[in-house]
């Protein structure tokens, strides 16, 4: 048994989701260290300004946050990653749309951009899953050779267990954890109350946890 059917999920962590989404890593070399928010602001307005090399800094800050987000509510990384690639598209030939809001970081105008798009994009072809046999699993072509069998197995746990939650719900989760906003972010960027992105929050994390651990633990035993 792998050291995953150790972890107990049902009472999931804030610490424990954000790990778990840390799994859905893109391929597009995003930075791992993210700027302060001044550091950001700076390098929008000299992006804005035609500095490309502050364009090519927020592509690379923000890429992984919007793949991570757009991942969890979205059916196969090909998708994922055609997303993400329009979002910062229209990120970086949008940054004279943008305008600063007190309480409300740059990474949360990014990530209107990127649930609009996705929406835009999987909504109509959005697959009814009636059997857990249907769930998105992870294609074998786009496996990482390196990912050891722990990661890959808390990926694709956490994968299904986002496809059985609904739309709104799996929005809210990925950009609390995807993407890191707090509940008064992700409320404008949906948008919603704080107060209930909260609920939602809290409640959908215990279903998340619960259906992690038995998609890990399949026979209900413990190491």
């Amino acid at each position: 048994m792998i050291a995953t059917t150790s972890i107990r999920f049902a009472l999931l962590d804030e610490w424990t989701v954000s790990s778990l989404f840390r799994a859905l890593f893109s391929r597009f070399g995003g930075d791992t260290t993210s700027l302060e928010e001044d550091a950001i602001l700076r390098l929008v307005d000299a992006a804005r300004a035609g500095d490309r090399a502050a364009g090519q800094c927020l592509y690379r800050q923000h890429v992984d946050r919007v793949f991570r987000v757009v991942r969890g509510i979205s059916c196969s990384d090909a998708d994922a990653e055609e997303v993400t690639q329009d979002t910062m598209l229209t990120v970086l030939t949008s940054l004279h749309r943008y305008e600063a809001r007190t309480g409300t970081r740059f990474v949360a105008w990014v990530m209107t951009i990127a649930v609009n798009t996705a929406r835009r994009r999987f909504r109509r072809r959005r697959p009814e899953l009636t059997d857990p046999n249907d769930l998105p699993r992870i294609p074998d072509e786009t496996a990482d050779l390196e990912r050891d069998a722990d990661s890959e197995k808390k990926r694709e746990a956490l994968l299904r267990a986002l496809a059985e939650l609904d739309e709104r719900e799996q929005e809210i989760v990925s950009l609390r954890y995807g993407s890191e906003l707090d509940a008064t972010e992700i409320a404008r960027v949906l948008p919603l109350q704080p107060a209930n992105v909260r609920k939602i929050l809290e409640r959908t994390r215990v279903r998340l946890g619960a259906r992690i651990e038995a998609l890990l633990n399949p026979n209900g035993g413990m190491s």
